[in-house]
Order: C-alpha cells, then structure tokens, then sequence
C-alpha cells in the first residue's frame, strides 16, 4: 500500500509540473500557442479554465495522497521496527571496599664499585 502511495504522489506531481509550465499567470504560456487544442476545447477562454481546473484537481489530489501517506506509513508501524531497549539493574556499590595488598617495592639498582 505505501509503495502504490508513493507511485501516486510521483506521478501526480510531474502532472503538476507539466500543468504549471503549460498555463500562464497572465493568460499566455503555451496553451495559448496551440491553435488545435483552442479549436478542440473550444477557445482560449475555456482552455484556460480547464487548465486551471486541473491544476487545483491535481494540487488536491497531491494534498490528500501526502496525507494518506503520513497515515498509512504512521499505522505500519506500532513500534515493533525499533530496537528493544534493555533493561540494566542498578549495581549497588559494595557495603566493604575490597581488601587491598600491599604491592611488592621494586629495589633500586646499585651501580657496582670499582
């Protein structure tokens, strides 16, 4: 389910990228230089609210896959992915120090006479 999510929002947003660089915030861009489609849609006017129609149709759609994926990806996962923590019992420091010996001295050596 995540990966045909992640699929979508790929797809949706290079649409969105291609409707965006068509349309024009004046009205121009490259829809308006395509006489055929003009005649098919039936003129500039119409053609611009399509485009526009499906460039919010398209920015919806993104919004609501972005938060179906935050869902989906947050309900996977219940905490069972993480690392198990560990639970260390508290040492408690000895009620004696430990007995200690004496460390044997080391003899200096004497240089030897002559």
């Amino acid at each position: 389910m995540n990966t045909f999510i992640i699929i979508a929002i790929i797809i949706v947003s290079v649409a969105l990228i291609g409707i965006v660089l068509i349309q024009n915030a004046k009205g121009g861009g490259l829809a308006s230089n395509v006489g055929v489609s003009s005649q098919m849609f039936g003129g500039v006017k119409k053609q611009s609210d399509l485009v526009e129609k499906i460039t919010w149709g398209l920015i919806i759609a993104l919004f609501i896959l972005c938060l179906g994926s935050g869902f989906s990806f947050n309900a996977g996962s219940d905490g069972s992915d993480q690392a198990p923590r560990v639970q260390v019992p508290a040492q408690s420091a000895p009620a004696t120090p430990p007995a200690t010996s004496p460390l044997p001295t080391q003899a200096t050596p004497v240089a030897p006479q002559q």
